[in-house]
């Protein structure tokens, strides 16, 4: 399996995963009684508190619209779940009455290339559209007013949406992996703007979505404050990313899959990177943490298969696992001190046929007593202790300070001693020269005589 089929495969799992734990809430909770189930050939249906709701269909028929009405109640909600894998819809008309879309409703009907959302339901649920890769047309309803977590997520074919008036909210990678999705018509939308190929909160101090049609260099604006989940996901065009210090958040998934973005400069400032974030950007360099940020996430630069450099400044205290997986270029880290956790196959390893698979010739320098070199010994992965070297050098320095200090003491002894005796030496001569010349003055008054 390639490392691109693992991400992708990994990625929908996850998200299928977070979306599905209320599936099957209309077949359990709200049913009067089990004969108030329906099936008419295409559709089974649930009487919920005097209507219908739509829990499954057959996934091999041919659909192209929903009942408004059965057995004299109305039809007025998907259930969570209802169509998902559908794969032979291709156009769907859904009924003025429907309500409510539920959580993974139309998740994977990969054949679906149309959707009409009617008047009156005012949430897109979570996942409800996720994996519909033939999607290109969605018409929003004026009643609108939240899109859920991953509800367009990997709708691969969606190239415009058309945001209404009502529209207050769009939640947590609404659009992650829409890899062709160019622009958004927010123009009545007073909750949000879309400019030069970004769609933001109306304070323009939150992106939502970036454009795939941006490329080259990009500088996120000093108002803004934070970069959502999914954000510039796919948007294989950047090439620089600039991020100014106003910025303390990039969310999950932010910059995943930007295929071409070589240089990326984080300015201080930043304190969350979350899960994720620069995930298989297969063409980054060099990767500098800010010194603000203290946690690195789980799978924040994993897969980035061209990474050679990376500084870890003092002051982090945990990385999380799988944050370097598949960094095959990345021959040596240092980790500072102050790393207190190192998750599973954070560094080192890369993805292989059946499991993890050691990374030839990857080293680490650590601190004795850190996270750090706890992960390199369990993994039996070459390393370093930085501060025992340190320790080695400066005994070796005392060490040699000491002799050097002893040889000049002893230099100094020796200057003094050599002083002392010329000093005795010369007084020593100059009482000899006094008695001769009193001996000899003494003679002469004796010739004299």
């Amino acid at each position: 399996m390639s490392l691109k089929k693992f991400f992708i495969t990994a990625v929908t799992a996850v998200m299928t995963f977070s979306c599905m734990g209320t599936v099957n809430v209309f077949a359990e909770d709200g049913l009067m009684n089990p004969d108030e189930t329906l099936t008419d050939g295409n559709f089974t249906y649930e009487l919920v508190n005097g209507s219908y709701t739509i829990v499954g269909c057959d996934a091999n028929s041919i659909i192209n619209a929903i009942p408004s009405m059965r057995n004299g109640y109305a039809v007025t909600a998907i259930g969570d779940g209802a169509f998902i894998g559908c794969s032979g819809i291709s156009e769907l008309e859904i009924p003025d009455t429907i309500r409510s879309i539920g959580m993974n409703a139309f998740a994977g009907c990969t054949s679906l290339k149309k959707v009409i959302i009617p008047e009156n339901v005012t949430e897109i649920s979570s996942c409800a559209f996720m994996r519909c890769t033939s999607l290109q047309e969605v018409e929003l309803p004026d009643t609108l007013t939240t899109i859920g977590n991953y509800a367009f997520a990997q709708c691969v074919s969606l190239e415009s949406m058309k945001l209404p008036e009502s529209l207050t909210a769009i939640n947590e990678e609404a659009f992650t992996d829409c890899w062709s999705l160019k622009e958004f018509d927010a123009s009545k939308c007073s909750a949000f703007v879309f400019e030069d190929g970004i769609l933001m909160n109306s304070a323009k101090s939150e992106i939502y979505r970036g454009s795939v049609e941006l490329e080259g260099d990009l500088y996120i604006d000093n108002n803004i404050a934070i970069i959502k989940p999914g954000a510039f996901s796919g948007c294989a065009g950047i090439e620089s990313l600039f991020v100014p210090s106003s910025v303390s958040t990039i969310g999950a998934d932010a910059f995943s899959n930007c295929s071409s973005l070589k240089k990326i400069d984080l300015e201080q400032g930043l304190s969350i990177l979350e899960a994720g974030a620069f995930m298989y950007c297969s063409a980054l360099e060099t990767v500098s943490v800010p010194l603000t940020v203290t946690d690195i996430a789980e799978e924040t630069f994993a897969y980035c298969t061209n990474l050679s450099k990376v500084i870890i400044p003092e002051g982090v205290t945990s990385i999380g696992a799988s944050a370097f997986l598949g960094c095959e270029n990345l021959e040596k880290v240092n980790i500072p001190k102050s790393v207190e956790t190192v998750g599973d196959n954070a560094f080192g390893y890369t993805t292989g046929e059946e499991d993890f698979e050691k990374i030839d010739d990857f080293s680490m320098s650590v601190y004795s007593g850190s996270g750090a070199l706890k992960y390199a010994k369990e993994n039996g992965i070459s390393h370093t202790v930085a501060d025992r070297n340190i320790k080695q050098i400066a005994f070796i320095i005392i060490a040699v300070g000491l002799v050097i200090a002893v040889a000049v003491f002893a230099v100094v002894l020796m200057m003094r001693n050599k002083k002392g005796a010329s000093a005795s030496v010369k007084k020593a001569r100059k009482i000899e020269e006094k008695q001769q010349e009193e001996d000899s003055y003494e003679g002469i008054i004796d010739d004299d005589k």
